[in-house]
């Protein structure tokens, strides 16, 4: 069938009309969206965006009805399944490209360009829908990771726009500097450099003249992907300057927390929201941290009751697949219920905050988890739990923790994990070789096997890592929330890492366990013995002494997991998670050194230094008591 100007075609299937036309697409209701292309909105700089926007037919209705806005840098073309989602459940929505990236004009930089214009842009944006003849002037934002970060953008103006009233913000971090390239202090290189491969070769406007040139050396530097990792320096890395990404120079020169990265700190700004905030994300995400931190601080800041966090065993984005990670050679597969419809938990927030329609929306605790182990969703009031126990485990061994033992046929370690804090130990050393790094597997790796991993290859047969863990479990022991690793060591270099993994092993597991959780902590960014989760811990550069004794805190993003009876709860220490972060190269110099030195670590557990890991244990009759069927709130009645 057709029309004049108008072209019918399935829902979710992506159709190429010219460009300026005015298309309509039919949903599975069988309802018709109206799609207008390339709607051009003023920024108050003069620069024209462009938006496409989905309209359902009641967006004609006197007065307009309720809309959606998302802002994105890789091409709104590709948004017309998820918008048309929303129109066909009477929403209008903007889907808009970010200045300098595809039909928007100006320069991009990733969540700044052209002076921080990506908050005036965001507020600009939902004040022009606002206006718009298809809004009733209530709107809400929704989008995950970047067009998260869009949603928090918007939070840095003075103040929020008026006529915004619900943000769904997923997969987001809390700070660029604590998630988003940088972590305790250290350089998320693989994620930068993924980072830069993404907009740099596969989403760059390739129409836009000041981008064009660009193109050959980037797609020389994508075929060289692998080999970027390991080249030194870090930076300036030659194919990238000729580029001229002023954004991976800034990211890579600023390795401490200061004024550049302040203004891409969301947690400065959460006094300001006075909205509905729906945070959600996932354990094995690349931002895990993000959604946590950003409810926790909207939370405690009391200006609204109305905030909400979900949170999955998923890596970034994959919130309806139950494949998380591989596990000897196999995917890893979690039950069925871990999976949830994200964009219908969207919907139900927005028809409640929005809509108002609080009574047909079923209504569900604030917090909802989903636990592995217990492989149930849990709900809650707040995070962590209230009847959390922070409870501290001792690191302690016969001074030969290392894991070489773990690549036999029948490993044995004298690394032990108790609660048990008397005891008069020997050390524990390993030498840290940046030029022989432990290489990532599982966890927060976007493209370097993300979720649950055994951690198989990354032991066998090194010396450099220490492993200890509790006898076999008498009992379920369930693990929820942040988690601190208190480590007492000493080191010859003026500068190192240490990084800790949390483990859950198996019965008759041979080496690494099912990873469950890390943090890390760079040696001269900062105060190693200041609170890891103060930004402000990582504000300057200060040396190491060489074979002094530090109390190192790191912090090991949250989690929720049960360790079933039989299995052990296991931490592993070492120097290296690479290319997940940068080898620290030892020599005390920043990102633009490519000289190595090898240092020797010692780590102390006795009754003077006694090392330890702060695990937030839950009763598991509560935890158990706090099952919910699914985080969707349900539908309680026929809505408007």
């Amino acid at each position: 069938m057709e029309l004049s100007g108008v072209s019918l075609v399935g829902f979710g299937v992506t159709a190429n009309p010219v460009k300026g036309a005015v298309s309509e697409e039919r949903a599975q209701t069988g309802q018709l969206v109206e799609k207008r292309e390339n709607v051009e909105v003023e920024m108050r700089d003069g620069r024209i965006l462009r938006a496409d926007v989905y309209l359902p037919p009641q967006a004609n209705q006197r007065g307009g009805i309720e809309t959606l806005v998302t802002r994105t840098p890789y091409n709104k073309a590709g948004y017309g399944g998820t918008a048309e989602y929303f129109a066909q459940r009477g929403y209008a929505v903007v889907v808009q490209d970010v200045r300098g990236k595809f039909e928007s004009d100006g320069d991009f930089y990733p969540y700044r360009s052209e002076g921080n214009a990506e908050a005036a842009d965001g507020y600009d944006t939902i004040e022009w829908a606002a206006e718009q003849e298809f809004s009733n002037g209530i709107v809400g934002t929704f989008g995950i990771s970047y067009l998260a970060g869009t949603q928090w953008a918007i939070v840095h103006n003075d103040e929020l726009p008026p006529h915004l009233e619900a943000m769904a913000p997923g997969y987001a971090v809390s700070s660029y500097y604590g998630q988003g390239s940088y972590a305790g202090g250290a350089c998320l290189l693989s994620h930068n450099i993924d980072y830069l491969n993404g907009f740099g070769v596969e989403r760059f406007n390739r129409d836009n003249p000041n981008q064009a040139d660009n193109f050959t050396v980037l797609d020389e530097a994508q075929e060289a992907m692998m080999q970027v990792y390991w080249d030194l320096p870090v930076h300036p890395y030659e194919p990238f300057e000729e580029v001229g990404l002023d954004w991976l120079t800034d990211w890579h020169t600023n390795e401490t927390y200061n004024e550049y990265w302040e203004a891409q700190d969301h947690t400065l700004h959460y006094d300001k929201v006075d909205i509905p905030v729906l945070n959600y994300g996932g354990w094995y995400d690349i931002f895990t941290q993000g959604p946590v931190t950003n409810y926790q601080g909207l939370a405690e800041e009391g200006v609204s009751d109305e905030m909400e966090l979900v949170m999955g065993p998923y890596t970034h984005g994959a919130e309806s697949v139950r494949a998380q990670g591989q596990v000897t050679g196999s995917a890893y597969y979690f039950p069925e219920n871990a999976a949830y419809d994200e964009l219908a938990t969207v919907v139900a927030f927005f028809d409640r905050h929005l809509k108002g329609r609080a009574q047909q929306v079923e209504s569900l605790p604030s917090v909802r988890f989903y636990v592995p182990g217990l492989d149930e969703w849990v709900g809650a009031e707040e995070f962590p739990l209230p009847e959390t126990e922070f409870t501290n485990y001792y690191l302690n061994s016969d001074g030969d923790a290392n894991a070489d033992a773990a690549a036999t046929d029948e490993p044995t370690y004298n690394g032990e994990l108790s609660t048990n804090d008397s005891r008069s130990d020997p050390t524990d050393e390993y030498t840290y070789d940046p030029s022989d790094p432990v290489v990532a597997q599982g966890g927060y790796n976007s493209h370097w096997h993300g979720g649950v991993t055994d951690r198989a290859t990354a032991y066998h047969g090194r010396e450099d890592i220490l492993v200890y863990q509790t006898d076999v479990l008498s009992e379920d022991v369930a693990i929820v929330g942040p988690i601190t690793v208190t480590l007492f060591a000493e080191t010859s270099a003026v500068d190192t890492d240490f990084i800790v993994h949390l483990s859950d092993v198996t019965p008759g597991a041979r080496t690494g366990g099912l990873w469950v959780a890390e943090g890390a902590r760079r040696g001269r960014i900062g105060d190693v013995e200041a609170d890891p989760r103060a930004l402000e811990s990582y504000s300057d550069v200060s040396l190491l002494t060489p074979g002094e004794v530090y109390e190192w805190k790191i912090a090991v993003w949250p989690t929720a997991r049960v360790f079933e009876e039989g299995h052990r709860i296991r931490i592993d220490v070492t120097s290296s998670d690479f290319p997940r972060y940068d080898r620290n190269l030892n020599t005390g110099e920043g990102l633009d050194d490519d000289e190595m030195e090898t240092a020797e670590q010692t780590i102390y557990h006795d009754d003077v230094y006694p090392s330890r890991v702060e695990l937030p244990i839950v009763p598991m009759e509560g935890l158990e008591e706090r099952t919910i069927d699914s985080p969707v709130p349900g539908r309680q009645g026929r809505g408007r």
